[in-house]
C-alpha cells in the first residue's frame, strides 16, 4: 500500500511540475545576448520647455499589483504646436475585430493581446486626463501591431505618423494572416505612397537616423527596425533632467535592456526579424549604460511607467 501511495505521489508531482516548467520556459527564461558594437554618442542639446508635459493613458492592464504586471494604452504629449498621442492600445471592439480569424488563432490573440483590452475606451480616458480627443494633432505608433493601432479606430480621424516600411507591413496579406496586424485598421493609416514619417541622416544619441517632430528637440523619433520592419522609438525631452525613450515592444520589460537578454519565448514569436530584434535589444542595453539617467519605457512594462509617472495612470509630468 505504501508503495502505491508513493507512486501516486510521484505521479502527482510529475503532473504538477509540467505547468511550472512550461511557465518558466514560456514566461521567465531569457537568453543572454552579445553586446552591441561600440557606437559614438551624438549628445543632444536639450532645453527646458515651459508648457510641455506627458501623461500616462493606461487603457488596459494585467497583474497590476505585481512586478510582472503589464500595461497598454498611450502616452499623451502636450505641446504648444499640437498634442501627440504615442500608441493607441487595443480597440474597444477587439473581440469583434479578431472574430474574422479561425478559432485557434482567435483564441491565441484573445489570450495574448486581448488580455490588455481597454476597460474604458481611449477617448474617454483622454477626457479623464483633461484632453479633448479633437485636440490631438498627431498619433505615432511604435509599430502597427493590433494592440498598438486598434485604439485609433475609437478616435476622430487624425494624422498618423508612420514610415513607408511600416505602412507596407500593415498592408501585407501575410502579416495580416498571422493576426498581428488587422486589415480593418489600415483605414486609419496613411497611404503607402504618402508616408508621414521620414528619417534624416542626422545622428541622435546612439542612432544614425532621426526625425525631430516639432523641430525644437522636444520629441525625436529614431528607427528600431526588427520587431516590425518600421518599428520606431520616441524620445520625449521635457527638460534636460526629465527624459524618456518609449521603445514599444522592442523589449518585454526593463530586464531586457538592464540584463541584455532576449524576449521570452512566448513573445519572441511576434518578432518579424528575430536577428534584427535581438540586435535592437543589445543596442538599447548599450544606450542604457551610456545614458543611465534616461528612462527607457517598454510599451507594456508597467514597472517602468510607474517609475517615471510616480502618481500612476492618468498622471502627467511637466517640464517644470
Amino acid at each position: 500500500m505504501l508503495r502505491v501511495l508513493k507512486r501516486i505521489l510521484l505521479l502527482f508531482l510529475a503532473f504538477a511540475a509540467v505547468p511550472v516548467v512550461a511557465f518558466y520556459v514560456l514566461y521567465l527564461h531569457r537568453t543572454p545576448l552579445p553586446p552591441a558594437p561600440p557606437h559614438a554618442r551624438a549628445v543632444p542639446t536639450i532645453t527646458s520647455f515651459p508648457v510641455l508635459s506627458a501623461c500616462w493613458i493606461d487603457t488596459g492592464k494585467t497583474f497590476s499589483r505585481f512586478s510582472i504586471g503589464m500595461t497598454a494604452g498611450s502616452i499623451l504629449v502636450r505641446h504648444p504646436a499640437g498634442d501627440l498621442l504615442i500608441d493607441a492600445g487595443n480597440s474597444s471592439h477587439f473581440v469583434q475585430d479578431v472574430s474574422i480569424y479561425p478559432f485557434w488563432l482567435r483564441l491565441k490573440l484573445r489570450s495574448l493581446a486581448g488580455e490588455l483590452n481597454p476597460e474604458v475606451p481611449l477617448p474617454e480616458m483622454l477626457r479623464r486626463a483633461g484632453e479633448d480627443p479633437a485636440r490631438v494633432r498627431w498619433a505615432i505608433l511604435s509599430h502597427v501591431h493590433l494592440d498598438h493601432a486598434g485604439g485609433l479606430m475609437d478616435l476622430p480621424r487624425l494624422t498618423v505618423l508612420m514610415t513607408r516600411e511600416e505602412i507596407l507591413f500593415a498592408n501585407d496579406s501575410a502579416a495580416q494572416a498571422k493576426g498581428y496586424v488587422l486589415a480593418a485598421y489600415t483605414k486609419a493609416l496613411p497611404n503607402p505612397s504618402a508616408p508621414t514619417l521620414q528619417f534624416d541622416a542626422k545622428p541622435y544619441e546612439t542612432f544614425d537616423e532621426s526625425a525631430d517632430l516639432y523641430h525644437d528637440g522636444s520629441v525625436v523619433v529614431v528607427p528600431l527596425r526588427g520587431h516590425t520592419p518600421g518599428s520606431v522609438g520616441i524620445f520625449v525631452n521635457l527638460s534636460p533632467a526629465r527624459r524618456f525613450f518609449y521603445v514599444g515592444d522592442n523589449v518585454d520589460d526593463e530586464r531586457g535592456f538592464e540584463d541584455r537578454v532576449a524576449k521570452t519565448l512566448l513573445l519572441r514569436d511576434s518578432d518579424n526579424d528575430p536577428v534584427l530584434a535581438n540586435q535592437i535589444v543589445s543596442k538599447l542595453s548599450q544606450l542604457h549604460q551610456t545614458v543611465p539617467g534616461l528612462a527607457i519605457i517598454p510599451a507594456h512594462g508597467r514597472s517602468a511607467y510607474k517609475k517615471f509617472f510616480r502618481s500612476g495612470p492618468l498622471s502627467c509630468i511637466s517640464s517644470q
